[in-house]
C-alpha cells in the first residue's frame, strides 16, 4: 500500500513542476542559430575554417617553392665561384655560336636549304 501512496505522491507533483534532473531543452530557433553560425565559422566569413585550411596548403607550396630557389641559388652560387665550371660554360656558349677548337672542321647545316640529292 505504501508504494501506491507514493506513486500517486510523485503523479501529483509532476503536474504541477517539471521533473527534477536534465538540462531544459533549447527552443528550435537555438538550433537554427547554431547551424547557421557553424555553417558562418566554417565556410562564409573572411576567417573560415576552409580559407585557413587553404591558406595552410598555399603556404607548404610556397614553402617547398622557397627551398626549392634556395637550392638552385647556391648550386648557381657554387657554379659561379668555380673556375672550371666557368671554363665549361663560357666554351659551351662558344661552341653554340659556332666556334671551334683548333683543329676542329666545322660543318655548318642550313635548315631550308634545297635538296641536293634529286629527291
Amino acid at each position: 500500500m505504501r508504494d501506491i501512496g507514493r506513486r500517486i505522491q510523485r503523479y501529483r507533483l509532476s503536474r504541477y513542476r517539471p521533473a527534477q534532473g536534465g538540462l531544459p531543452r533549447p527552443p528550435r530557433w537555438v538550433w537554427l542559430a547554431a547551424a547557421a553560425w557553424l555553417v558562418y565559422v566554417g565556410v562564409l566569413s573572411d576567417r573560415s575554417l576552409y580559407r585557413i585550411w587553404r591558406m595552410g596548403e598555399e603556404n607548404a607550396r610556397a614553402q617547398r617553392d622557397l627551398r626549392r630557389t634556395q637550392a638552385e641559388i647556391e648550386q648557381l652560387d657554387r657554379d659561379a665561384r668555380d673556375p672550371q665550371a666557368r671554363a665549361d660554360e663560357a666554351e659551351r656558349a662558344l661552341r653554340g655560336d659556332g666556334f671551334a677548337r683548333p683543329g676542329e672542321i666545322v660543318y655548318r647545316i642550313q635548315s631550308g636549304a634545297p635538296d641536293t640529292l634529286g629527291r
